[in-house]
């Protein structure tokens, strides 16, 4: 039962080594680019989709990768992956093909040397286990990256709320209203 207790320290933990300098470049890079494109395998997927709905209610044009309605990333525009590995194939694929029309490259992971990290413009390393690593968590595979990706992410819509001078009236009236 005090598992949760377990979740929220190892959360924690994590979410307090990571740079503040690369979150301040990151908000920068954001807050200056066109778009932003995400792209993410499995439960990541989940973590990218999300924060691309909260930059649409911010008043950002944002896109998932792979929709049937997602257009041609361009120039001034950023991918952002969620990849704990930094490994995974298609989205390696995906991360020079935006580094080849000139967009800038983010990846959110658990290591700042990777295949993907090699291409990016930016790594935000969230020192956490990843399914291929038993040691420095309890919970199952990739969980606490997962978490710790979704926290992370919430806690720059907070930031860009502010720097945008966006209100949450503002983001609900952004929300999905065709159900």
């Amino acid at each position: 039962m005090n598992n949760y207790k377990v979740i929220l320290n190892e959360i924690e933990d994590t979410l307090n080594q990571v740079s503040k300098q690369v979150t301040e470049q990151v908000m920068e890079r954001l807050l200056s680019k066109d778009a932003v494109f995400v792209a993410a395998k499995g439960r990541s997927a989940f973590v990218a989709n999300g924060f691309a709905m909260r930059l649409n209610q911010l008043g950002k044009k944002s896109h998932v990768v792979g929709e049937s309605t997602t257009p041609s990333i361009k120039q001034d525009d950023i991918l952002l992956i969620v990849s704990g590995s930094g490994k995974t194939e298609h989205l390696k694929l995906l991360a020079q093909k935006a580094k080849d029309v000139g967009a800038e490259v983010i990846l959110l992971s658990t290591q700042d040397s990777s295949p993907i990290a090699d291409i990016a413009n930016q790594v935000i390393k969230l020192p956490a286990g990843t399914k291929y690593d038993e040691q420095g968590s309890e919970q199952p595979l990739g969980s606490l990256f997962e978490q710790s990706a979704q926290i992370y992410l919430d806690s720059i819509v907070i930031d860009l709320m502010r720097e945008l001078n966006v209100s949450e009236t503002t983001m609900q009236n952004n929300h999905a209203n065709l159900e």
